[in-house]
């Protein structure tokens, strides 16, 4: 099973993600849905904060998540928006409506979630039409391999000003599992206020490498079409091991026939 959002943890996500997106990956799903008409699936959609403002934009979407914590949220941002909220609670790695999608988003780092990331893949690979698109960001957790940040030492991870005044505040700490290829991290949520409130979580991320995830790709039956860096697709790169980035990689396929897949 995937890993949900609960809690606190679910509380503050999107704060913290918002007070650091630029929009960035909203304009390239966008673009991406535009190249794939039809209907379209986000998964790990979380509360809806990518999934609505590509509703507003007018693409036909719908959203799988994990945490009913999360969705109680999307309801919540819906109903503030004045729309519906196409969410559905559900595991990305056997969720299934029985229709056939033309794309399937799984951004922000969503596969590295996945217990088993090509049994998942096989499955979205289900879901699609044939010559359906998937669009896939993952990242490198290049601060934790690289030692900027020290195993088993906390640090501050995301502080944000909440709405009503009060500070939210993530501290982290990891252990690099180089067999596995997956960080576990402790995580500590913080909200200021009388009384503070707190929570404490647990995740397990798995770090892909480039050529791994190529070779994953094409194993579960997609045809890799383009792939960028750092949320710019003007930054097309053969091997991202050798330039100057972030380590966010996104993949942009297409399914193919199971026949045609090695």
């Amino acid at each position: 099973m995937s890993q949900p959002y609960l809690s606190l943890e679910a509380e503050l996500h999107d704060a913290f993600w918002e007070a650091e997106d630029d929009g960035s990956e909203v304009a390239l799903m966008a673009a991406f849905l535009k190249r794939h008409p039809g209907p379209a699936v986000e998964m790990g959609a979380g509360s809806g904060r990518l999934v609505f403002p590509l509703l507003e934009l007018g693409y036909e979407l719908e959203g799988v998540e994990l945490s009913q914590d999360m969705l109680d949220l999307g309801v919540a941002r819906a109903a503030r928006l004045g729309i519906r909220a196409p969410l559905h609670h559900g595991d990305m790695s056997t969720w299934d409506s029985g229709r056939k999608f033309s794309s399937i988003l799984a951004p922000t780092f969503t596969l590295q979630l996945a217990h088993d990331p090509a049994a998942t893949l096989r499955h979205w690979h289900g879901l699609l039409e044939n010559g359906g698109g998937l669009y896939l960001t993952v990242f490198m957790p290049y601060a934790e391999l690289l030692g900027d940040l020290p195993e088993n030492e906390w640090y501050e991870d995301h502080r944000v000003t909440l709405p009503d005044g009060r500070l939210g505040l993530l501290k982290t700490r990891h252990r690099l599992d180089y067999e596995r290829q997956i960080v576990e991290r402790e995580h500590h949520y913080s909200v200021s206020g009388s009384p503070p409130l707190e929570h404490v979580s647990k995740q397990q991320i798995r770090w892909i490498e480039h050529p791994e995830l190529i070779d994953l790709l094409a194993e579960c039956g997609f045809r890799l079409e383009r792939f960028f860096v750092d949320f710019d697709p003007e930054r097309v790169v053969e091997d991202p091991e050798v330039i100057d980035c972030d380590g966010i990689f996104t993949y942009v396929a297409i399914k193919i026939a199971p026949e045609l897949a090695i």
